[in-house]
């Protein structure tokens, strides 16, 4: 299901998700809250329209269909592109906690679903926040740059934002 990013200055997130009316429900969640969504239902669906888009936020499933969660965010994080964006593993699947020690070189941060709207939209507006207010223009549309944080760094910034 790819979708082309607009020419709008609203943060972009891509909400990668494999469940259909999951991903309609989060989408719709996002967008009431003034968020532009680009959605993907596959791991290798969201590698091609991060490339493409840039997206200033990722929200990726864990559990996907032909490449999974963690080997599609490897892949964004590997290509300039998209290395910028922050990324979030949104997942109901959490093994343990030392899998999200291991993952939190790949991601910026956890959601655990289900989620409600209002915990979703304050918990991505968090993430939002933690991004540098320079914008560049690329392609038309607007793209906010951050600086890359080491791991410890992320998750301690984003407990802050969120308290």
């Amino acid at each position: 299901m790819q979708q082309q990013r607009g020419t709008t200055t609203d943060p972009t997130i891509l909400l990668v998700e494999d469940n259909d009316d999951t991903r309609r429900v989060y989408s719709i969640m996002l967008r009431h809250a003034g968020f532009e969504v680009v959605e993907a239902a596959t791991g290798a669906e969201a590698v091609e329209i991060a490339l493409e888009n840039a997206p200033d936020l990722i929200l990726m499933d864990m559990n996907l269909p032909m490449l999974d969660g963690r080997e599609a965010a490897r892949r964004i994080k590997a290509d300039p592109r998209a290395s910028t964006a922050t990324l979030l593993a949104f997942s109901a699947m959490v093994d343990s906690t030392a899998d999200l020690r291991r993952d939190s070189a790949l991601f910026d941060g956890f959601i655990a679903k289900p989620v409600t709207a209002s915990d979703l939209v304050r918990r991505v507006s968090a993430y939002m926040h933690l991004l540098s207010p320079c914008a560049t223009k690329r392609g038309g549309s607007s793209r906010v740059h951050r600086a890359p944080l080491e791991p410890s760094e992320r998750v301690s910034q984003a407990g802050t934002a969120l308290q």
